[in-house]
């Protein structure tokens, strides 16, 4: 298998195989494969011990040559990876809350929450509707409890939290160490999921979630954007924000705080935004003036 590696600016990606994984194979099963993985940044690079709660097993970790988010795809399914600062070293065992808030529409307010829920009795990965808050910042954003039809139980093949290992970490190097965490406070663990993503309205799969809960239409090819955070209240975000270390207190916008993911098809491709584009048309467009101005001068 061969490692390809992309830096956009100050973004550590991997490249996607289409032959890195047979198509509707889990990667939960071989997941050494990384080349199969890309790594999102902003939200994977995160201030260490910056949690609201003090757990943890919530604190979101990652630095740039160790990021701590990443996503992945099959052709069927989607897949993220989260690196969180610590777990039960008699043997990981998760017990906390995690979600991923996705902008669909790129209009900076979050459009679904995807839910790892561990608390309690609860084992699930969920598909959740944003509250009637403005969800543009951590102090605006509430979480609805998910419907049965967009509930999955978790299983070995959608599921998987291991400490992390120079075999399971796609970056594939121990430097500068498997405890990101200040002060030290053992291993860090990564917790991986397998989404399904096609399906109609109203399915517990990402397409028919953005359908049904957000009145979206969506494919592989659209792009989305993230956040990523922790908490212990299923309705509201109140641990660790991936990106910044602002807490759940914070008027501030997902955009200004940074903690927006760049904008990511499911199928792992880059993709500027608006104002990017307009930049570059607009740099582009000065190029070619103070082309023909030298030309026309002499």
């Amino acid at each position: 298998m061969i490692k390809r590696h992309k830096i956009l600016g100050s973004i550590v990606a991997f490249s996607l195989a289409a032959s890195a994984l047979p198509l509707g194979a889990s990667l939960l099963t071989t997941p050494s494969d990384s080349s199969f993985w890309l790594a999102v940044p902003n939200i994977g690079l995160d201030p260490v011990a910056d949690l609201q709660t003090g757990q943890h097993d919530a604190d979101l970790v990652g630095i740039i040559s160790d990021p701590g988010f990443f996503t992945g795809w099959d052709g069927t399914s989607l897949y993220f990876r989260i690196r969180q600062g610590s777990a039960s070293h008699t043997g990981p065992t998760y017990s906390g809350l995690t979600w991923i808030g996705i902008d669909a529409n790129l209009d900076g307010a979050l459009d679904l929450f995807i839910g790892i829920n561990n608390q309690g009795s609860n084992s699930s990965i969920t598909f959740n509707k944003p509250g009637s808050d403005a969800n543009t910042s951590p102090k605006t954003t509430s979480i609805v409890t998910a419907a049965a039809p967009y509930v999955i139980s978790e299983s070995t093949s959608n599921f998987d939290y291991e400490f992390v290992n120079s075999t399971i970490d796609p970056m594939g190097s121990s430097a500068p160490g498997y405890d990101l965490n200040s002060p030290a406070d053992g291993t860090d663990v990564y917790l991986t999921i397998l989404v399904p993503f096609f399906g109609p309205s109203g399915t517990a799969t990402l397409q028919g979630a953005l359908a049904g809960i957000a009145s979206l239409t969506v494919d592989e090819k659209t792009a989305l954007r993230y956040i990523l955070a922790t908490s212990t209240q299923q309705n509201s975000l109140n641990q660790d924000i991936g990106g910044t270390s602002a807490g759940g207190s914070s008027t501030s916008t997902y955009t200004q705080l940074g903690a927006f993911s760049p904008t990511i098809t499911a199928t792992g491709v880059v993709v500027p935004e608006p104002s990017t584009v307009l930049m570059l048309i607009s740099g582009f467009g000065l190029c070619l003036a103070g082309t023909r101005f030298r030309r026309s001068k002499s």
